[in-house]
């Protein structure tokens, strides 16, 4: 292969791969190497292995056949069949040759050639081509650079009744609404600059999915959600089941947001009126189409928990996402934060996130952290009551009526 390679270990395998410092110098750039493979990505990987043992355990099925379509040094598919006992098969696939090579190089360097099949494919070639034989897949992952969009059909097409949909999103920027054109071109959707953008871009990748999957007659839900520091990760159980397509496709909507106020709620439908703020009398901007039900099931995310727990040689980082994503599971959409909080105040200071949960619960009403926003909370009340309720002085434009709180 002529390639530059150094030997590392991640999890429970040994990779060899690109020499990043030999391609990029001194920046440090896996996307400069000539086969992907980036370091910062492992606390990602470590949380999808726990996820793959997850869905082993839910589903009964105790024999998984994997197939990652975009697998490069193939680290991802190789964790799961050295680290996943249920894991029976792991098929790799990359259309550049050298990371083909460098795939059968790297499963041989583990002893897995047993356990993994190994192809110099188009990915969606493959994948469509394993559909129309039968040799269908209880897990596709999708893990491209950049969006996945291009390789959600195949791969749903790929899955048997029952099987997991896991994938990444690298293209933060568009799903979290600095660039609205490309997420409109990629995702069929309007994103929106708030302080809940990145739940947001969540729901609007999950409908995305749950369209795709509608158009096959499938049903694709969401079970699970995880957002690292540099990507978007996202699986979802699919079902052949027009009805339950019919359900699911229901639940699609729009986010609605008023940026004085910091109002905001979802509602339901692909026809989006323009409304007004019920507290301000401001037009509210949307955002959509979007996943309006929940992005996490809850004993789901639980045994994703308990499967990282048993896993002494990860993370801690990794373990405290999925305590994180557990513990928000279930609880009220659209989170806000403190700093927002602040600005429809006159503290001096922002209240900690963890005081402002305990206010809420302690009144009766629905609080958790969020693992999107270190200074997110999740609570069943609006922005400006969060304020009231936690006795801030209120911003001078602001005063309190009988009707509630309004603007002046």
């Amino acid at each position: 292969m002529h390639l530059k390679l150094i030997e590392i270990k991640e999890g429970k395998v040994r990779l060899k791969i690109p020499d990043i410092r030999y391609y990029s110098g001194d920046k440090l750039e896996p996307a400069w190497a000539p086969i992907f493979y980036n370091p910062r990505m492992s606390v990602s990987r470590d949380i999808s292995v726990a996820l793959i043992e997850a869905y082993s355990l839910a589903s009964g099925r105790s024999r998984i056949r994997i197939c990652e379509p975009l697998s490069a040094t193939g680290v991802r598919g190789l964790r799961y069949a050295a680290e996943v006992e249920a894991v029976e098969e792991v098929v790799l696939n990359d259309k550049d040759e050298r990371a083909y090579e460098l795939e059968r190089e790297n499963a041989s360097l583990n002893a897995l050639e047993h356990r993994v099949s190994i192809y110099n494919r188009d990915a969606r070639a493959l994948l469509m081509e394993m559909a129309e034989r039968g040799d269908k897949f209880d897990v596709v992952d999708i893990d491209p650079f950049g969006t996945p969009a291009p390789f959600v059909e195949a791969a749903l097409t790929a899955l048997k009744h029952g099987g997991m949909l896991c994938m990444t999103a690298t293209d933060l920027a568009p799903l979290f609404g600095v660039y609205p054109g490309a997420c409109l071109r990629k995702y069929s959707a309007v994103p929106l600059r708030a302080e809940f953008s990145k739940e947001v871009g969540a729901r609007i990748l999950a409908a995305f999915t749950v369209r795709e999957a509608a158009k096959l007659g499938l049903a694709a839900r969401p079970v699970y959600t995880v957002l690292t520091q540099h990507a978007l990760r996202q699986a979802f159980l699919v079902r052949r089941n027009k009805s339950e397509a019919r359900k699911l496709a229901s639940q699609l909507g729009f986010a609605r947001y008023c940026n004085r106020c910091l109002y905001r709620d979802m509602v339901r439908g692909l026809a989006c009126v323009e409304a007004k703020c019920p507290y301000c009398g401001k037009p509210l901007k949307a955002a959509g189409p979007l996943w309006t039900g929940p992005l996490w099931d809850a004993d789901f995310s639980s045994l994703v928990e308990e499967c990282y727990e048993r896993r002494n040689y990860m993370s801690r980082e990794g373990l405290k996402l999925v305590k994180a994503v557990r513990a928000e599971a279930g609880k009220p959409a659209l989170y806000t934060t403190v700093t927002a909080l602040v600005r429809l105040s006159r503290a001096a200071s922002e209240p900690s996130p963890a005081r402002v949960v305990r206010v809420v619960e302690e009144a009766g009403g629905e609080a958790s952290l969020t693992h999107f926003d270190s200074k997110g909370v999740r609570s069943s009340l609006q922005p400006l009551e969060l304020v009231k309720l936690l006795g801030l002085p209120l911003n001078a434009n602001w005063c309190v009526r009988p009707g509630g709180i309004q603007g002046r």
